[in-house]
């Protein structure tokens, strides 16, 4: 019996277990077939936004591409630039030799002109010029495409990037973090700045010098990227020349040509700087900005309620640990150290501008160029402590707040809390102000997704182009009518009527200009005024929500603050025309109300 019972437990015969099936596991997707799917999610998810949340530094950029496909240059003359009341160019241009230079570098310009030849051709054929709504309205969407499509790459090379250093599952979870939980979607993926393009050349300079034994050609082509990255943002340097140490150690017998071209790109890129601003360093002033307090800008970039790092996206903890970490654990890629070490520099640097909050922004924008480093250093920092449950709860609550934070940046935060109670150039002490959160202020202004779909709508569908172009009193000639106005109201009350508006005049009104609240230069508005007798003691200009053709009519909103003392009013709405800061054109016709405040 016992006999019986172990020659059934004898192993099978090798041709009957040969004839056995494995169980079947379904092949993992190849690496880059995932990392086109990144490409394209996050490029509908960056691109469908339809907002406008840059400031003005991002106006020559969106332009530039226009000027090198149509004029072959890379002045931006042929576009009209508002004047100061002393005649002087908005700080985001340069006058120089006659001709007109966008302060910033001109590389993203170059990188992203390839997408530029459809919108540039049709301008062209349509005979639309450049003060015509319909092509701010092109430059805004390209821009929004361009910033998209470069940071949405960025995280696509950096998903095959993690892959080769962790997991699929983690460099899939990290590129995702990345993408959608840092200022990567907030502020690179929104407007032309030239952060998307750091981010891109330093996710594709690791690429290059990650691998253990490069070719020629890969160096070649790190070199140029490395070119590239500091054309694009001086600030960079640290990295290209740790590249070059880096080259230097590990791959002697290449280090020729991985310097050559740069070298030579970089010798044409000084001389441009030299003949246009008179500088080396181009338009971003030299060492002059070198003034501030490291100590007082680095606590500020890290921790500050409205600025810091560890409050916009607290996992980077987990990554600052990892850039220690990394010296100390066996098997890590070379270029890693000397990657840790261009970080710090970075930080150091900005730390020690003058401006280290980053202007009128939304978060920690100066970290916003190294965060595909910062995200390399979460496989040491964060992956192999997330074993423990508490640890891999934290980060997840820590990934969610940091999403959520971008989340209200990319729908909900305008320019608001950067220039009121006060603007934040002359009040520093607000970024320090946990009682005044950008953060907290911008979630109860409400979601704005899509606020600029209507007037990019209604640009090409209206029966006639509004043209940016100062206006006559009598192109303002209107129908006013506030159907629900009552004839009394409580002192200090708030109401919310509809005002109806007929364009009564020869000229369509234009409602965008594509410059946000850096400008509101020739766009018409409705113009709310409260007299008592002949002394005005309120006001309010209301933007028009798009472009009123002649003869058209529009509903809009129509908020209204009574005056807080009680007493009888006159209501006046009227239609004007701002042509700067501090003149316009008043339309001839208004409607006029007495109202008795109790």
């Amino acid at each position: 019996m016992a006999s019986r019972k172990r020659s059934a437990a004898r192993p099978q015969p090798a041709a009957v277990a040969r004839a056995t099936p494995p169980p079947a596991v379904a092949p993992a997707a190849p690496a880059g077939r995932t990392a086109l799917r990144i490409f394209f999610a996050l490029f509908v998810l960056y691109a469908c936004n339809a907002r406008m949340l840059a400031p003005g530094d991002s106006i020559p950029t969106r332009r530039l591409p226009f000027s090198l496909l149509r004029e072959g240059n890379l002045n931006l003359d042929e576009f009209s630039w508002e004047m100061s009341p002393k005649g002087r160019l908005p700080y985001y241009v340069h006058p120089a030799n006659g001709h007109v230079y966008s302060v910033s570098t001109f590389a993203t310009a170059v990188v992203i002109a390839p997408l530029y030849v459809l919108p540039a051709w049709w301008l062209a054929r349509a005979g639309v010029p450049y003060d015509d709504v319909r092509a701010r309205v092109v430059e805004v969407v390209m821009e929004h495409v361009s910033a998209a499509m470069l940071a949405a790459l960025s995280a696509a090379l950096l998903f095959l990037l993690l892959a080769r250093l962790t997991t699929r599952g983690w460099a899939l979870a990290l590129t995702l973090l990345y993408a959608l939980g840092t200022s990567t979607w907030s502020i690179a993926s929104q407007a032309l700045w030239p952060h998307a393009l750091s981010e891109l050349t330093l996710v594709g300079l690791c690429l290059g010098l990650l691998a253990r034994t490069p070719t020629r050609a890969q160096l070649v082509g790190a070199g140029l990227i490395a070119a590239l990255m500091v054309a694009n943002r001086p600030q960079m340097l640290a990295f290209a020349a740790l590249a070059t140490g880096f080259v230097a150690v590990h791959h002697r017998r290449h280090l020729l040509a991985f310097v050559a071209l740069p070298t030579l790109l970089g010798v044409g890129l000084a001389a441009y700087n030299r003949a246009i601003f008179a500088s080396l360093t181009g338009g971003y002033g030299g060492l002059g900005v070198l003034r501030g307090a490291p100590g007082q800008g680095l606590a500020g970039m890290l921790f500050s309620p409205n600025r810091g790092l560890l409050v916009y996206t607290p996992i980077m903890a987990f990554a600052l640990w990892g850039g220690v970490r990394l010296w100390r654990v066996a098997g890590v890629p070379p270029w890693l150290r000397w990657l840790s070490v261009g970080v710090l520099a970075h930080v150091l640097v900005h730390a020690s501008f003058r401006a280290w909050w980053g202007g009128y922004t939304y978060g920690p924008r100066y970290f916003t160029d190294v965060l595909p480093a910062l995200t390399i250093f979460l496989v040491y920092g964060l992956v192999p402590y997330c074993r423990q449950r508490a640890v891999f709860a934290l980060a997840v609550a820590l990934a969610m707040w940091g999403i959520g934070v971008q989340a209200i940046g990319v729908y909900a935060a305008d320019d608001s809390w950067n220039r009121t109670p006060q603007t934040l150039g002359r009040s520093l002490q607000r970024l320090w102000d946990w009682n005044d959160l950008q953060i907290a202020r911008a979630a109860r202004d409400g979601f704005r997704g899509g606020e600029l779909a209507a007037v990019m709508l209604d640009a090409f569908t209206d029966s006639q182009a509004a043209r940016l172009v100062p206006l006559e009193p009598t192109d303002l000639a209107s129908t006013i009518d506030v159907p629900d106005l009552p004839e009394t109201v409580p002192a200090g009350s708030r109401m919310r009527l509809t005002a109806r508006i007929v364009n009564g005049g020869a000229q369509a009104w234009p409602a965008f200009n594509g410059e946000g609240v850096i400008s509101a230069r020739n766009l018409v508005y409705l113009m709310v005024r409260w007299f008592d007798g002949e002394r005005m003691v309120d006001g309010d200009v209301l933007p028009l929500p798009e472009n009123l053709a002649p003869g058209e009519a529009l509903d809009m909103a129509l908020p209204l603050a009574a005056p807080k003392q009680p007493g009888i009013y006159t209501l006046e709405v009227r239609v004007t025309q701002a042509l700067d800061g501090r003149r316009g054109v008043i339309g001839p016709d208004a409607l006029r109300r007495e109202i008795r405040i109790e």
